[in-house]
């Protein structure tokens, strides 16, 4: 299990650059930077692997711009686990179906995963595989994700054949 991409903005105090007449872009160890013109005062960054390495990066980012960071907004947490079972995929959905707290649509003839989202929208969407492999995404917490996880956990331990 791991969390595979984390996308974070660092809003500054003020404009980082002033008249900036194009979005900038660049790709520096890994990650992927990005300010756009209409919004220069933050900078985007995906690509990272942790929250130590959001927080080593706003460090990075003022000494860069020699302006203070007032706010880190993490706006999405990919996360995904591979596995080797044998999930009742009809048996889940049929479960699922009937959950008032889930959206939740698997058609194998269209896409071989279900995909399964909370109808309280701070959680993320889960894809789950008919393996047990899955994949979280668009978490904005690390809680969430890991609530998640353990939700996504319980199904496949029920409906492991």
């Amino acid at each position: 299990m791991g969390v595979k991409n984390i996308k974070a903005r660092y809003i500054f105090s003020k404009e980082i650059i002033k008249n900036l007449e194009a979005q900038i872009l660049w790709k520096k160890d890994g990650l992927s930077f990005s300010i756009y013109k209409n919004a220069s005062n933050f900078v985007n960054v995906t690509g990272l692997k942790s929250l130590q390495e959001v927080e080593h990066q706003r460090f990075l980012l003022e000494e860069l711009f020699a302006e203070k960071i007032i706010v880190v907004k993490i706006d999405s947490i990919f996360f995904s686990k591979k596995d080797n079972k044998n999930i009742d995929m009809h048996s889940l959905y049929n479960y699922l179906r009937e959950d008032e707290n889930y959206f939740c649509n698997y058609n194998i003839e269209l896409f071989v995963g279900m995909f399964i989202q909370c109808k309280r929208k701070r959680y993320p969407t889960i894809l789950l595989f008919r393996t047990g492999s899955y994949t979280i995404m668009g978490g904005k917490s690390l809680d969430d994700i890991y609530e998640s996880e353990c939700f996504v956990k319980k199904l496949i331990e029920i409906f492991n054949k």
